[in-house]
């Protein structure tokens, strides 16, 4: 299959060699790369070789004249060529790169690779020796091997993205990899729907049973329930804690829109609902209703997006808690396997029973994000900082977080997630009840399993112990929770 679309992909290249030799040509060389750039080959090699029989040591006629062959579809001697070019200097910019590429096109795979590897030893950030590379290793059949090289390319060159993720979904498409191909083809619509790239993407996509432009869902429904034991019922936000043990009956409904303004930007809006039921101890109930609205936008390896959130809770089937929350984030991909992100929070919380719990809340927090297995898993650390600000200077506190995590797929379908986050929170006026400065130190260790049991029904188990050190009591504890449940996702 993927001999069919990489004609795509060796003309947009061939394209790009003609600009190249327009910036680099000398007034000799003029005629022959006219006529290179009008696709008259034969006058154009003509022409080249007028200047070599005057010359025979002319390396720019040399270089040219293997372009042209290339161009004109005549790999073997393109090969002769920039052989003939490196004879007369090993070093010669782009000619180890032509050469490899002429030895994929007279499908000499082993010769080909050998190319490109010299030049990604000199240079590991030339995109379009790795581009090619991925090719050779699909012409070979080496689907997974490739993947890594298109990934380098785009995240080298944005103006290979779509180009570097059609081959992504043909290797994905080969490999059996059905949901994955489907997401790289659809990348490839979004990125510009009107190329030739983006067309051809469509037909396997619709062979793939995948989504099309006109009937891609702008929105979304989910639905969930689940059943935990909690060996210490506490709330964080008023410090209280309780050493009683309870069940509870958790539920959630979320739904959502997403309206695509452009291949780079789009609006989303959504409300999130939950609610829990204990069994003995009611006055933990808890009900959230979320609100919130974003923009997001991305281009080539950077993406944004700000947000905004309004939180509103109750506790004890009371009124308990206002938030609103404003959420600017940056995000870049340095390497195709990692994504980085730095986050601003700010936070304005109203306590409807208790005003000195009042106040604003900035948080700034660094994350990085590595990823392998083919995309399929990652690991993550983060690091955050926040400061509140309170009615009561004696709930004011700086504090500090860092949270390791990794996700990854194990057998029978199934993913687990393992995390730990640590938590330190240095108040900065003395707590009355104590008679000094208050510290809270809090280490959460998490480690989760899910499975999709349909394509939409998802079952989860969670399992979570948290050690709160403290010179408060009330958050001085170690609490376990075990939950399992399902979410199901339209």
């Amino acid at each position: 299959m993927q001999k069919y679309y990489l004609f795509l992909i060796v003309s947009i290249f061939l394209f790009w060699n003609s600009v190249q030799a327009q910036e680099v040509s000398t007034p000799s060389l003029t005629r022959g790369l006219q006529f290179y750039n009008e696709s008259k080959f034969d006058q154009a090699l003509r022409e080249f070789s007028k200047l070599i029989e005057k010359d025979p040591s002319n390396i720019e006629a040399h270089y040219f004249k293997g372009l042209t062959f290339n161009k004109a579809e005549k790999a073997d001697q393109a090969v002769a060529t920039f052989k003939k070019v490196l004879e007369l200097d090993s070093k010669y910019s782009g000619a180890h790169l032509q050469l490899g590429i002429a030895y994929y096109k007279l499908k000499s795979n082993k010769e080909a690779i050998e190319e490109f590897n010299i030049v990604l030893e000199k240079n590991s950030e030339n995109a379009n020796a790795n581009l090619f590379m991925g090719f050779t290793l699909q012409q070979m059949e080496k689907f997974e091997d490739s993947l890594i090289y298109f990934q380098t390319a785009m995240s080298l060159d944005p103006s290979l993205t779509q180009i570097a993720l059609f081959q992504i979904g043909v290797a994905y498409t080969e490999m059996n990899e059905k949901e994955d191909a489907k997401l790289a083809m659809e990348l490839v619509v979004e990125e510009d729907s009107e190329s030739e790239t983006a067309k051809q993407a469509q037909l396997l996509l619709d062979q793939l049973g995948g989504k099309t432009p006109s009937s891609e869902k702008s929105w979304w429904i989910t639905a969930g329930m689940s059943w935990q034991y909690d060996d210490t019922l506490t709330v964080e936000e008023q410090d209280r804690l309780s050493e009683e043990a309870d069940m509870a009956l958790n539920y959630e409904f979320g739904m959502g829109s997403r309206l695509v303004i452009n291949k780079n930007a789009s609006i989303e809006m959504g409300y999130d609902f939950s609610q829990s039921f204990y069994d003995k101890f009611p006055e933990f109930d808890y009900q959230s209703h979320y609100l919130s609205t974003s923009t997001s936008y991305a281009s080539g390896n950077w993406d944004a997006d700000v947000s905004y959130g309004f939180n509103y809770s109750l506790l004890d089937r009371k009124d308990f808690i206002a938030i609103h929350n404003i959420t600017p984030r940056l995000g870049f991909v340095p390497q195709p396997n990692l994504y980085t992100s730095v986050t601003y929070s700010f936070s304005r919380k109203n306590f409807i029973d208790d005003n000195t719990r009042d106040g604003i809340n900035h948080s700034w927090s660094l994350s990085q994000f590595l990823f392998f297995m083919e995309n399929k898993a990652y690991a993550y650390l983060s690091y955050g900082l926040d400061l509140d600000d309170t009615e009561d200077p004696e709930f004011d506190y700086l504090g500090h977080s860092a949270l390791a995590a990794v996700r990854m797929p194990v057998p029978f379908n199934i993913n687990a997630n393992l995390s730990y986050n640590y938590n330190y929170k240095n108040y900065k006026s003395v707590t009355a009840s104590i008679g000094e400065q208050r510290f809270d130190a809090k280490h959460t260790i998490q480690f989760g399993l899910s499975r999709y049991v349909l394509d939409a029904l998802e079952v989860k188990i969670d399992i979570t112990r948290v050690m709160s050190n403290s010179n408060l009591s009330s958050v001085d504890f170690v609490q376990n929770i075990f939950l399992l449940g399902f979410t199901y996702k339209m």
